[in-house]
Formats: C-alpha cells, structure tokens, sequence
C-alpha cells in the first residue's frame, strides 16, 4: 500500500478540478491511495482508489510542522485489525468463536462490495478511522445490489459491520479491566512499511528557536503554564506555533514564517488550539490577533477579525 498525503488548493470543489489539481501536484500515481486537499475555507479528505475520487467533507487535519506521526491521516495494519477484532469478540464481548466467523464472513461480504465500489483496496480493515469507516458504509448502502443481499440474510451483514464498528470505536474500551486487555496482547505478523509523501512549506528551525528564547521560554498564551525542563536546551519545554498554518500559505503573496506568525506556546495550549473546542480555541485565536494584528500587517498580513478567524479557525 502506498500512502500520500499532499497539499493543494481548490478554488472551487468539483471531480474534475480535484483531479487536475492531483495531478499537478503528486503526479497521480494508481496505486496511490490518499491525499489531503485544502481549500480556501476547508480541509478536504480525499480517497483515490481505482482514479475514483471519494471526498471526506469536514475532516480536521493540524498542522504538519508542529506534530508527529499523529498529523497523517490515520490508515490500519490489516493484520492488527483483524486478529484484534476476533479477540475482542470472543475475550472481551464474550461470543463464541462460531459468531466471530459469521461476522468475518458478513465483513468479507462487505469488503467485497466496498472494493468493488472503489472505497477499499482489498478489505473494510483498510479504514484506519471511525471518520472513514463511517462514510464507506454510508456510500455501501447506496448500493440496492447490497442493500437487497443485506435484507434476504436477515440483515447479517449489518450485524456484523455494527459490532466491527463498537470495536472500531472503542465503545467497551473504558470499561475493560487490566486483565482483559492483556487478553489483547499476542504476536501480530508485521506488514510491509508504506511510503509516504507530503508537501510542506519550507520553515526557519532559527526563527522557531528565537521565538521561544523571545519569550524567555514561556506559554505566551499563559506564562503560568510550567513544562517539563528539556534535555537539549536545559530550558521550560516550549513548541512554536505559526499562528495563521502554514498549509494557509498559497492563499498569501507574502511568507507566514516571519516572527510576527510565531508564538511559543506549552504543549497544553498548543493541542488546544489546534484540537480543543472551537469556542475556546476562537478565545485563543481572538486573543493573538489582538496582540500581533500591528505587527502582521507590517508583514503584509493584513486581515481583518472576522477574515483572521475564518483562516486560522478553518475545518
């Protein structure tokens, strides 16, 4: 399996600009199988299978500088994901192994006609997040060839989609206890690595180290917040945060890597602007653009409030 995940603008959102804009970008391969795609308003989750393109509408993706493995689009080890779901059934649901099989069988089912769909390569397992299996099984019941085998088997095929899906999202997980989550633990074969590819604004490693020695290696949000000390810097733990994302870029003629984009922020404050509830990450947002409006406008970043908060704020 092959793993993009790129970086384009869309002035407006249709197959064909979609494509064309895949293709000037990661010159489309076939086997690739995913790509990110922004907007001007909105972050755009894109599938490729078979040069069919499926669109995953409202899909938050941060910013690619700022984390770590967590900023990709999330995508299964099939080998995990089956051999945890049949240990889940019958370790923590407590189903004999016979109803296991007919799950997997009504999956196998499913994953046959999701293929033939184009929404997986090979099997449902594919689907790495709740958001993805959600939208599959969505576009699978508009198929009435589905739709009617589903209803002749009693709805078997349901059943077993509505029980991958509690596992998938991890409905039982809060209460299992020690004991049975260690039932979990067992030797998966390893899968081959995927390659993965990404487009990123280039950004100054000096500016984010001077930005956060500006701020005397405090939150500039709360200079309460304490941190851990760092073992390179001997200093409070700091990250630096472009205030408009740099993924925003092609929307602006002059550069967001400048000083007066940049914050230090703890790690608290910096999850939460990107990931924390939208009205207080809008009270975050409201209280940067007052303190670095003047300064961005000498930058050539010149925005309003309500604009600065419908590009920073952008799903």
């Amino acid at each position: 399996m092959y793993f993009f995940a790129g970086f384009g603008v869309l002035s407006q959102l249709d197959t064909s600009e979609v494509l064309i804009c895949q293709e000037g970008l990661l010159h489309v391969n076939i086997t690739c199988n995913s790509s990110l795609l922004y907007s001007r308003r909105k972050v755009y989750y894109v599938e490729l299978y078979s040069c069919k393109v499926i669109l995953y509408d409202s899909i938050r993706v941060i910013d690619l500088l700022d984390y770590d493995d967590s900023r990709m689009v999330a995508f299964a080890s099939t080998e995990n994901i089956h051999e945890y779901f049949r240990r889940y059934i019958v370790h923590i649901v407590g189903k004999a192994e016979s109803t296991y099989r007919h799950y997997r069988q009504g999956l196998q089912t499913i994953s046959k006609y999701m293929k033939e769909m184009g929404l997986v390569k090979e099997s449902i397992y594919e689907l790495g997040s709740i958001e993805q299996l959600d939208f599959a099984w969505k576009m699978l019941n508009t198929n009435e060839t589905f739709v009617a085998l589903d209803s002749r088997g009693h709805h078997m095929y349901s059943a077993g989609y509505r029980h991958y899906h509690k596992f998938a999202a991890g409905e039982r997980f809060k209460s299992i206890s020690q004991k049975e989550i260690m039932k979990l633990d067992v030797p998966v074969v390893c899968e081959e690595p995927v390659t993965m590819e990404y487009k990123i604004w280039k950004r100054s490693g000096i500016l984010r180290n001077q930005t956060i020695e500006f701020a005397g290696y405090q939150c500039e949000i709360d200079h309460g917040h304490d941190t851990f000390i760092a073992e390179s810097t001997n200093q409070p733990y700091m990250e630096a945060h472009h205030i408009i994302p740099l993924q925003q870029q092609e929307n602006f003629g002059n550069s967001l890597d400048v000083y007066a984009n940049l914050i230090s922020l703890c790690p608290i404050c910096h999850r939460k602007i990107h990931l924390g509830l939208r009205d207080e990450r809008r009270s975050m947002v409201d209280e940067l653009y007052e303190k670095r409006k003047e300064r961005l406008a000498n930058c050539g970043l010149i925005m309003g409030k309500e604009e600065f908060e419908d590009v920073v704020l952008s799903d």
